[in-house]
């Protein structure tokens, strides 16, 4: 009779086996179809890159607005995050003197990043844009009988950083705005002010965004048009009186006579040559242009940045000092894209490469910085 019974009870206890391995299969699908992507990566490592992908989100303040959108930018992640380690793992055979790393855009193509952070390369200047250029044999000064640059390298000091001498702010961030080229003016003129004064006041970007009629908003435009700008309207207000948007609006005409800090006009540095900028720069911080906005650079964490770019302009930095790291000679920028991008919102890059009188991504084609009496 138990023989009987137990073979009744049998085919039941087979169905519900069944049923629990093809439950378990269904919640393992599950789980997984979130980092399965395009079939990149072994299955094995999706839920170790699912974790890391969730902290990720935690300490960048990540939310998407639906599962699907979650989904694909955790795919981009996940791409993301294994090329940083592939090049990071040839880094020294490759001679690149930088490393990669997770930063608040680990979630974006390099097109999407370069849509929203980057602007097209600028026009070709007119003809009359070319003056009030400084060479390093030009000996210029301001109206208060200051040496603008130094006359030639061996005056020049061996290094410079102008954060330690408190005459930079911290990172900001543009957002989504191709503006670029107003932080990079805003810089400069930070920290002039401070050299000059003594006082260290964070500047309006948007004020320029929104009233700069020389340039185009969040479309796009050049920090030394910028610096025009301030000298006409005798000043710029501060971030805290005309705070940033991100986006362009209406100018408040009530802000302009609010004069935080003031500029007596601008010098262009002459064109494709280091020597000239870091002339410049060892006097104060300087506006220049460059190509950015590649994979590498997206993703750049430390180190000394030595490529790869070219000199399709397209974004607007403030060079803020120079040094050597090694044998590695480099030049400290300071971005816009916020202190959760590369090194604190700063970027090393290569000073003084043989055969590139235009520098790294073309830092050299295009500086500029203000006069202040």
């Amino acid at each position: 009779m138990a023989a009987s019974s137990s073979k009744r009870f049998l085919p039941c206890v087979l169905l519900l086996v069944a049923a629990a391995v093809s439950l378990n299969c269904c919640l393992s699908a599950t789980a997984h179809s979130l980092a399965d992507g395009d079939g990149a990566g072994d299955n094995n490592d999706d839920g170790m890159m699912m974790s890391r992908f969730q902290q990720w989100k935690a300490e960048y303040s990540k939310s998407y607005a639906t599962a699907e959108e979650e989904r694909h930018r955790f795919q981009v992640y996940a791409s993301n995050v294994r090329y940083i380690e592939s090049i990071n793992a040839d880094a020294e055979a490759a001679g690149l003197t930088y490393e990669l790393g997770e930063t608040a855009y680990t979630d974006l193509t390099n097109d999407e990043f370069m849509a929203l952070y980057t602007v097209p390369p600028q026009w070709q200047l007119a003809a009359d844009d070319d003056g009030a250029l400084i060479t390093t044999r030009a000996g210029a000064v301001d109206g208060t009988g200051h040496a603008l640059v130094y006359t030639n390298l061996s005056a020049a000091p061996a290094s410079v950083d102008w954060r330690k001498k408190g005459a930079v702010t911290p990172a900001k961030n543009q957002g989504s705005c191709g503006s670029c080229w107003a932080f990079a003016a805003v810089a400069a003129v930070e920290g002039i002010n401070k050299i000059r004064t003594g006082k260290l006041v964070s500047l309006s970007e948007q004020e320029l965004v929104d009233c700069d009629t020389l340039d185009s908003g969040c479309k796009g435009g050049i920090h030394f048009r910028a610096l025009q700008w301030i000298t006409s309207n005798g000043g710029i207000t501060t971030e805290k009186d005309y705070p940033y948007k991100a986006k362009q609006g209406k100018c408040d005409r009530s802000k302009l006579p609010h004069h935080a800090a003031t500029i007596s006009g601008f010098r262009r540095v002459a064109t494709n040559s280091e020597a000239a900028l870091q002339n410049a720069a060892a006097a104060q911080p300087v506006c220049v242009s460059i190509e950015a906005g590649g994979t590498n650079f997206q993703h750049y964490k430390k180190g000394v940045y030595n490529g790869p770019c070219g000199t399709k302009l397209n974004h607007g930095v403030t060079v803020v000092g120079y040094g050597q790291e090694g044998k590695d000679k480099y030049w400290i920028v300071k971005n816009s894209w916020g202190a959760n991008w590369g090194d604190k919102g700063f970027i090393k890059m290569k000073k003084n490469i043989a055969g590139k009188p235009e520098g790294l991504c073309g830092i050299a084609i295009r500086p500029s910085f203000p006069l202040k009496k």
